[in-house]
């Protein structure tokens, strides 16, 4: 296992979950706006289900990043600490260090986390 290496979040397959059914509206807003904004500055955006499946994938190499605004938590708790472990970036979009009770989720390469907060920090 290990993180991707790029540093440029233009070449970057990136991802998101789909919101829980239910969700309040301003998640889902957030939600699409965050696949808008990447789709212009990631090379791929995909969105599918579920988190932990984009996570081993980003701890493997194979995708660059992974955001997630939804409630749902019962992916991210292993995902995190597999990307953490592959030598990868786990925060909020605040920056600040991932936990149970963050209200949003970014997992990256460190080649392409900080551009990746950029773009969704402002949508948190």
């Amino acid at each position: 296992m290990g993180v991707s290496v790029k540093t440029d979040l233009g070449a970057a397959l990136v991802g998101t979950g789909q919101a829980k059914p239910g969700e309040d509206k301003d998640t889902y807003r957030r939600i699409g706006e965050s696949v808008t904004a990447l789709l212009t500055g990631a090379l791929v955006v995909r969105v599918s289900v579920p988190a932990t499946m984009q996570l081993i994938h980003v701890a493997a190499g194979h995708m660059d990043a992974f955001w997630q605004f939804s409630d749902v938590r019962s992916g991210l708790v292993a995902g995190a600490l597999l990307v953490s472990e592959a030598g990868g970036t786990v925060t909020d979009l605040a920056g600040e260090p991932w936990s149970t009770d963050s209200q949003d989720f970014l997992a990256a390469a460190p080649g392409i986390h900080a551009a990746a907060l950029d773009i969704l920090s402002p949508l948190a």
